[in-house]
């Protein structure tokens, strides 16, 4: 028989396998577009703001960060990799409160040549009973080659399991805490 917490463990492997599994819409190889759906128990508040806010970012997606949460402005990230480490840079392109962020990326390589190369990021926000349906809609254009295109897909379910943990536990936190409006 399983323990409290076995039991609350074995749920949480088995929910995070049923969002990746049942609900990931398949699309082929070298399509340059990846679409994935999770559920997270949060409310889109929360989510919204882990996807905008530098303080949310660099708790499940990056190791340091800059954000201008508005249409036109800039997201700047950075990971700690090797001695140089890595960075990004992204423009938000449309926002909804709580509904949509759309986002461009911009690669070094690509400030030279920015209308030929497009990697587009969205994220809708669906409320759902209990908490909220998160679609990705991730767009390369043009498309990278098949073996890039499937390390990016699988990387996509590590960077998805980390924001549903961390919505989770926020969306927890301040069930706890009486008058909490984050």
């Amino acid at each position: 028989m399983f323990g409290e917490q076995s039991w609350l463990a074995f749920l949480r492997v088995l929910s995070w396998w049923y969002c990746f599994t049942v609900i990931e819409k398949s699309m082929p190889l070298n399509s340059g577009i990846i679409e994935k759906r999770v559920l997270i128990e949060a409310p889109p508040a929360i989510i919204f703001q882990a996807l905008t806010e530098a303080k949310d970012l660099i708790r499940w997606f990056c190791d340091r960060a800059t954000s201008e949460p508005r249409i036109g402005g800039e997201l700047k990230a950075y990971w700690k990799t090797g001695r140089t480490g890595q960075k990004g840079r992204a423009v938000f392109t449309q926002m909804v409160p709580e509904v949509l962020v759309e986002l461009l990326w911009v690669d070094d390589l690509q400030e030279t040549n920015n209308d030929q190369a497009r990697h587009r990021l969205t994220y809708q926000i669906q409320p759902k009973r209990g908490g909220s349906e998160l679609l990705v809609c991730d767009k390369d254009d043009p498309p990278p080659d098949d073996e890039t295109f499937g390390v990016l897909s699988d990387g996509w379910n590590g960077v998805l399991l980390e924001l549903k943990d961390y919505c989770e536990r926020k969306a927890r936190s301040m069930k706890r805490k009486p008058g909490s409006h984050e």
